[in-house]
């Protein structure tokens, strides 16, 4: 076993317990439910598994229009800044088996723009760039799919702060052809809810996040609907316990197709295993099919770049034996 030094295990014990103290001080989760209940922040209802039926009368409901996912990659050589080249794909894919797909691809370099920049400016530029390419596939599945839903890996306000133009124009599309947006988040970072209630919090979980305070709140099934004009202008957002997962997931529609969201709700439980991450299915497909892996990476630089220049970016601790 690893010999560990008697002052790092001390400092470790001192933060741990420390955040033993931020979980106990957590209110009861009945106390929890009243609490966002009597400050209006929203309402909690139960969402309906579709059994083979109902999933025929909902694929009715969507007019026999395809229900599609969006998810992209990302994945960056190692190496010294700006000796790096990044490689980016988005893919929109149905859920039927009818093998078409959208794919928009994509490489960058520090080297190749127009304009010198920063490391930190760099990695800015790529992560807009994803989300360009990711609204660009969902655009190509408008044209080309005939969708009647899009479930997007990710909040759909992502899209129209890092991709501005473009998802304007993808807003507009969906609109003029009722094809709902729908923006899965399964990493959630907001605190709304801390914010409303932040006076009735002990002072360890002062500010605590949304996914901290919903935690175990939920029942399977369950959605918890943030009041409208509360959250994210000109989108309306739910938190959903998909499955047994403890930890929700937020979705995000259009403002302008809120008429949808207990149908979108029943979709997405449906579409999500029961034991399962929380995450509908169909998006971790595509995830697995878009994903930009390390072998592939490296097998592309040393095709098209040569050993050569990889030996000249490869930064020295990979070379480390032990």
């Amino acid at each position: 076993m690893l010999e560990i030094d008697e002052s790092l295990k001390e400092k470790f014990q001192q933060v741990a317990k420390e955040m033993r103290l931020r979980l106990k001080q957590r209110p009861s989760p009945q106390a929890l439910r009243d609490k966002i209940w009597d400050r209006g922040i929203g309402t909690f209802n139960k969402c309906q598994r579709l059994d083979k039926e109902e999933l025929l009368a909902f694929v009715a409901f969507v007019e026999k229009g395809e229900i599609v996912g969006v998810d992209g990659s990302t994945n960056s050589s190692k190496g010294h800044f700006p000796y790096m080249i990044t490689l980016q794909q988005a893919m929109a894919k149905p859920c039927s088996n009818s093998g078409k797909s959208i794919t928009i691809t994509d490489a960058l370099s520090p080297l190749i723009l127009e304009t010198t920049m920063s490391e930190e400016e760099y990695r800015d530029l790529a992560k807009r760039n994803l989300a360009g390419l990711e609204v660009k596939a969902a655009m190509g599945a408008i044209e080309e799919l005939s969708p009647k839903v899009i479930l997007l890996d990710g909040s759909l306000v992502r899209y129209k702060i890092e991709a501005s133009p473009l998802w304007e124009k993808l807003k507009e599309a969906a609109l003029s052809r009722d094809v709902i947006l729908v923006g899965v988040v399964e990493g959630i970072s907001t605190n709304l809810i801390g914010q409303f209630i932040k006076d009735d919090l002990p002072e360890a979980k002062y500010m605590a996040s949304d996914w901290e305070i919903l935690f175990g709140l939920l029942e399977v099934g369950e959605r918890l609907e943030i009041a409208q004009g509360l959250f994210k202008e000109g989108f309306r957002t739910f938190f959903l316990r998909s499955s047994l997962d403890p930890k929700p997931i937020g979705i995000d529609l259009l403002e302008e197709q809120q008429v949808y969201l207990n149908e979108v709700a029943n979709l997405v439980y449906t579409l999500t295993p029961r034991d399962g991450r929380g995450i509908p299915l169909w998006l971790d497909i595509i995830d697995n099919s878009v994903r930009i892996s390390d072998k592939v990476l490296e097998g592309l630089l040393s095709t098209y770049l040569g050993e050569d220049y990889v030996e000249f970016i490869r930064p020295k601790r990979e070379k480390r034996e032990f």
